[in-house]
């Protein structure tokens, strides 16, 4: 199964996706997914599908598959970690100064996280203190929130002293 949005579409895709949209973006993306899932062929989804019922994640009803309570929370997990695009542009002032103490045990969300401003476009003063622009995309602040590390994370917008 795909989860989140690849950025692998090549051209033609985009192309297609874009002159039938009529400029809706949910369309865009829904036309996106229609394109990616033609890639596979029936029986590979056909076995996908039944490994996935295996696992709980999926069932089959009378108005076909839907994931279950315990697929939607596996697939939270996996959205969790996936890299969210900068909103800033290459040359954006440094405005934001990030500090963090993230726990050992939460190293792989430490490292999201590190990984995830260095997209931001935020440079390393220590390990835990980054600077960059801001201010931070709110969808960055839930992420945050989800993964449960908010509360060891600070911002602190820079002002020019007179």
């Amino acid at each position: 199964m795909i989860y989140g949005n690849s950025k692998r579409e090549n051209l033609s895709d985009l192309l297609i996706a874009t002159l039938t949209s009529g400029r809706s973006i949910r369309r865009f993306n829904q036309i996106l997914y229609e394109r990616k899932m033609q890639r596979y062929k029936r029986g590979v989804i056909q076995s996908s599908l039944s490994r996935l019922s295996k696992r709980g994640y999926v069932k089959k009803s009378d108005q076909g598959w839907s994931a279950t309570e315990r697929g939607q929370k596996h697939l939270k997990r996996t959205r969790l970690f996936e890299y969210i695009e900068s909103p800033f542009g290459k040359n954006a002032g440094a405005g934001t100064i990030i500090s963090f103490d993230i726990p050992e045990r939460d190293r792989v969300k430490r490292n999201w996280l590190r990984n995830q401003i260095k997209i931001f476009g935020y440079k390393m003063l220590q390990q835990s203190l980054w600077v960059g622009p801001g201010p931070l995309p709110k969808d960055f602040i839930s992420r945050l929130e989800d993964m449960g590390i908010r509360k060891n994370v600070k911002t602190f917008k820079i002002r020019k002293a007179n």
